[in-house]
């Protein structure tokens, strides 16, 4: 009798242990929760900021200007966005900027609304490529790199349109670059 109520206080003791293990392993998870989401917090607040702001005037990271053209020339397709060109933009932005696919797609819906409330997509395109080229921290593979983002997302549903193609050809006017 003994014997089994030292074996039922071992595995009553054994559950105790396994269930404050989990409930330390759950504790610390969160707690890394807060810390990852306490680091993304400046630029949050910076992201929440431009956002209750409006207006082209405010954009003065390139790459942000850059995902904003990506979605000036994916819209002059018809005015939507699709999920094939929304999945290209994305996927340009991580590739190139090395952003996480969640800082992608942040950035895709930061640049979708801004272009909501954007001047037309030719007078978007000219302010945001002179931003670009005179920006002191992109040379000119950055510049071409660009161009590449931006042909890849006009060929995201086939061959582009007039308007895209005008948009493009605006952007390597004031860039430079020839076709």
């Amino acid at each position: 009798m003994h014997i089994l109520l030292f074996l039922l206080g071992l595995i009553a003791a054994f559950g105790i242990w396994s269930w404050r293990i989990r409930m330390a392993r759950e504790g610390a998870r969160e707690a890394f929760k807060l810390a990852q989401g306490a680091a993304n917090l400046p630029r949050k607040m910076a992201f929440r900021y431009k956002a209750s702001q409006n207006g082209l005037s405010l954009i003065q990271d390139p790459r942000e200007a850059a995902a904003i053209l990506l979605m000036e020339i994916a819209r002059a397709r018809g005015g939507t966005l699709t999920e094939r060109q929304s999945e290209t933009i994305e996927r340009e932005i991580v590739h190139h900027f090395q952003f996480t696919p969640a800082e992608a797609e942040e950035l895709a819906a930061h640049a979708a609304w801004v272009t909501n409330t954007a001047p037309s997509p030719a007078e978007t395109v000219r302010r945001l490529s002179n931003l670009i080229v005179s920006s002191p921290v992109l040379g000119p593979k950055e510049v071409i790199d660009l161009d590449a983002m931006l042909v890849a997302v006009s060929e995201a549903e086939g061959t582009p349109t007039r308007d895209q193609l005008a948009l493009l050809q605006m952007y390597r006017d004031k860039a430079g670059l020839k076709t």
